[in-house]
Formats: C-alpha cells, structure tokens, sequence
C-alpha cells in the first residue's frame, strides 16, 4: 500500500512537470526546472532539466549538503495534491496524508542516526542521501521526456559533480552493499525500457514488511475469520459512485451556467432596450430642437414707433452729471462721518463731566455722615460726663470710722494688690510652663509611638517578605526534586529499554490489529478464569 501512494505522487509529479510546472512536497522538498544555455561548439542550446531542491528546513535540522542550483522564476509550483492521489488510489485523502507524512519522519528519523537512504520515485529517479551528502539521480528516459532537445543526458553525463545526475532504469534496482533503508523498495522481475513510460511490474514478498510502523499482524482466531470471509471488493460500486457524484455535480454546473447565461441575457436585453428608449427620446429632442430654429416667426410684436423722440444728450453733459452726482454724495458722505464724529466726542465729555459730578457728591456725602458721626459721639459723651452720678457713703450716725476716703489707695493696699498681681502671675506662668511640657511629652509620645509602628510594619515586611523567600524555595526546591525524579524514571526506563526507540520495543509486544490479542495465542479465550461477578 505504500508502495502504490508513492507510485501515485510520482504519477502525480510526473504529469505536473509534463505541464511545465513545479511540484512541492510538504516537509521533503520541491520538484522544478532549471533553464540554462548549452555551449555545443557551433552554437548555444538553450537546455531545461529537472532539479529537486531539498527543503532549507529539513537541511539545516540534520546538517545535510548539496548543491544548490539557479532555479528560473517563471516555473510555476504546485502543492502536492492529496485529494487527485486517493481517487487514483482506493484509499481516502487522510489515510494518503498520513502514509506521506510517517514515511517522512522515518525517513528523517534514519538520517539522524546516520544511515545511508535512497528513496525512490517512479519514472523520475532516486533521492540518495549518503554521508549526510543529498544527491538526486533522474532516469535518462525522464530527463529525455522533460528536455526534448536530446542533448540533456550527453551533458549531464559531462558533469562530474551535480544533485542532478543522470542514471539507467536498471540501475537503481542493483543490490547495495552498504547498510541502508529502503522505504519504497521493491522487486523488480522485469521490465522494459523501449517506450517514455514503460510499465514496470513490480512484485512484493509476502514476507517482506516495508516499515516497523504499520503492524498490521492477525491472531489466530482473526486468521481464520478473515480465511473464511468472503472478500467484497467495492472498489467497482465506489468507482460507479464517484462517476454518478460526477456526472451529478457536472449537470448542476450546467444548470448553473444556464441559468447565468439566460440571465446575463436577459440584463443585457434590458439594456438594449432602455438605451433603445434613451436614443429614440434623444432623437426627438433633436428633432425638435432642430425644428424650432428653422421654423420662422409669424407672430407680430406689439411695439410702437415714437414720432417725435426726444434728442439724446451728448456725452460729455451726461458724465458731468454724473461727476456732480457722485461728488454730492462724497460731500453728503464726509459730513455725515464730521458729524457722527462731533457727536460720539461730546458724548464721551459729557460722560466724563458727569463722572466727576458723581464721585464729588459721593465725597460731599462721605464728609457730612462722618461729621455726622462724630458729632454724634461728641454729645454722647458729653451727656454721659454732665450726667455722672457721685455715689455718696451710706449714712452711718456716730459712727467712729472715717466716712470719706475709704476707698483711697495706702501703701499697704497698693503692696498687697502687688503681692496678690505678682503671685497671680507667677500661677499664670506655672500654668503656661506646665502646659507647654504637656505638649512637648504628648508631641514626644506621638513621636515614640509612630517609630514603634513603623518598627513593627518594617519587621512586617522583612518577615513577609522571609515567608516569601521561603516559599518560593520551597517551590523552587519541589521542582526541582520532581525533576530529578522524573530524569532518574527517564534514565531507569532508558536502561532498561537498552538503547532501542519506542518503535523497536514495540516489535516485541505484537498485537492483533482487530482484536488487539496477542498473536502467539492459539484460540485462548481472554476471560480470566477467577473472575469475581458482584451481585
């Protein structure tokens, strides 16, 4: 099976490049040509010979060389078309993807270990790859049929050192003697090289598996289910269906293009008929048009002829007036400006005078209420100092004390008042003083109480901040214990593998590919003979 999809993107190649055209496999490379003139001697060929050019990607992942060359830019590429290679094969357009892209990565996976491949094209030639050195060789009969000129195989065969050599049909089926993978190889038990494109039929081993991948092994019960099957093919009611989808999808395209035909017809009918509309209405028009100015006048004009019509005057007396006229108006103009002049002037001053007017009698009032008031004030007092009330002792009869002068001031009074004054202030003074060192021992207090919050959040913070630290160690350390576990299963499992990939152990565990049994059991049954049934 991977034989034939390989034979069908060759197919598929060959026909594009028989077109002139270039072919581009994903992930491999890209199938053009290279145009170059050929010196014979006498005169220059201009020479066109396929080229394969190996993906940049892929060459520099695994360290490959080879030698690049001038590729023509009016060569058109083409993507490799999956979907025309399974309707030439009976597999679908995934199953063809997917056998592509795994004969790649097996093929990439064998140039990363080192080995020597050739991968073979059908019709086309052979992708060798030998000491990490790409190299492709076209069959002669390819590169005649690419060519037409006849003079490409002698010329290549001048070349020592190209990516595209020349070769015999025969000779890439020659047994190697050096270690390689083969991933399309096959036998060939004849063949014939007399015509472009000689069938060549190829018959595979039984036996032979082309790669490790595709297991397709049978148990014994399925062995012999598939042995007493009888194979169906439906690759006929397949093709039958195909052709009918076919013959389907072609009359719905002809309906639709009817169908765009007869209305792209109708639209331009209906065009034609409105300008038809338009060019008759303009012909009218025209026509009219065209009429009227030749036709003649027959109707009479209602007009007077004045017997006796004044003179008209000379120019000269007409263009005096008028310099009089305009002069008048200039003056009645300039008189106007004067006057509106004259007028905003004797406004502004009288606006002035007036202010002056104002703020004077403002002042006059100022003056008089404040004259006013102090007159006000003065017979104030003065009623106040006329009106005064002596307070006179209380009347006391015989007695001994002194009646008048006992509020006089004596120097032991005046030096108690002192003593009493100076005491006071003294309180006073205490009172103050005690004040500002309570103040001070507050604002102190406030002081000592804020550098102790702010102790407290800084220890916060370098404890959060240790907590931080601690965790994210902790995590740090955690990973990197799994880690380390992890690489020590990875390492324990690669010793135990004993260097073989995962494609390799797989060989040892074959499995029915329908029933998934071991294939080295003869009609076993899979039920366990201590099976617990639970109620």
């Amino acid at each position: 099976d991977v034989v034939n999809v390989w034979a069908n993107v060759a197919g598929f190649t060959d026909r594009q490049m028989s077109l002139q055209k270039g072919v581009h496999i994903p992930n491999l490379g890209t199938f053009t040509f290279s145009q170059q003139k050929l010196d014979m001697g006498h005169k220059q060929i201009l020479m066109q010979r396929p080229v394969f050019l190996m993906s940049e990607k892929n060459v520099q992942d695994h360290g490959l060389t080879y030698t690049k060359q001038h590729v023509s830019d009016d060569i058109p590429i083409v993507p490799l078309n999956f979907t025309a290679i399974s309707l030439e094969s009976p597999f679908d357009r995934d199953t063809v993807e997917g056998c592509v892209k795994e004969t790649l990565q097996i093929m990439y996976r064998y140039i990363s270990l080192k080995r020597n491949v050739e991968f073979i094209f059908k019709d086309i030639g052979v992708l060798t790859i030998r000491n990490n050195k790409v190299k492709m060789k076209f069959y002669k009969d390819f590169l005649n049929a690419m060519d037409g000129s006849g003079y490409l195989v002698k010329a290549l065969s001048n070349v020592s050192t190209t990516n595209s050599c020349c070769m015999q049909l025969a000779a890439t089926f020659r047994p190697r003697n050096i270690q390689s993978i083969y991933f399309t190889v096959y036998s060939v038990r004849r063949f014939q090289t007399s015509q472009r494109r000689d069938k060549v039929l190829y018959q595979i081993d039984s036996n032979f598996i082309i790669c490790s991948v595709i297991m397709q092994e049978l148990c014994y019960l399925c062995m012999q289910r598939a042995l007493r099957n009888v194979p169906v093919d439906m690759s006929e009611e397949k093709r039958r269906r195909q052709e009918e989808e076919e013959q389907i999808l072609q009359q719905y395209q002809q309906m639709k293009d009817q169908d765009a035909l007869f209305k792209h017809q109708c639209e331009m009918l209906a065009s034609r008929e409105y300008n038809q509309k338009i060019s008759a209405f303009n012909m009218g028009v025209a026509e009219a048009i065209k009429r009227q100015k030749n036709s003649k006048c027959k109707e009479y004009h209602k007009g007077y002829i004045f017997q006796k019509r004044p003179f008209t005057p000379p120019i000269l007396l007409g263009q005096e007036k008028y310099s009089q006229c305009l002069k008048k108006q200039l003056e009645d103009k300039n008189e106007s400006d004067n006057k509106k002049k004259q007028d905003e002037e004797f406004l502004d001053r009288l606006e002035q005078v007036q202010l002056a007017e104002d703020l004077a009698a403002q002042r006059e009032q100022y003056l008089k209420e404040k004259q006013e008031q102090a007159d006000i004030y003065k017979r104030a007092l003065d009623a106040q100092v006329k009106n005064k009330a002596f307070q006179l002792p209380a009347y006391e009869p015989d007695s001994a004390e002194p009646i008048f002068g006992q509020n006089e001031m004596t120097y032991e009074k005046e030096l108690e008042k002192r003593q009493q004054a100076h005491e006071l202030y003294k309180q006073q003074l205490g009172a103050v003083v005690e004040r500002k060192r309570n103040a001070i021992l507050n604002q102190m207090y406030e002081q000592k109480k804020e550098l102790e919050m702010l102790d407290r959040n800084k220890k916060e913070r370098q404890y959060a901040n240790l907590c931080r630290m601690h965790k994210a160690l902790e995590e740090a350390w955690s990973d990197s214990a799994n880690l380390k576990r992890l690489k020590d299963y990875e390492e324990t499992q690669y010793t135990k593998a004993g260097g073989l990939f995962l494609l390799d152990q797989c060989n040892k565990y074959r499995r029915c590919y329908q029933c998934q049994r071991r294939t080295s059991g003869c009609e076993e049954t899979n039920v366990w003979n201590n099976s617990r049934f639970i109620d």
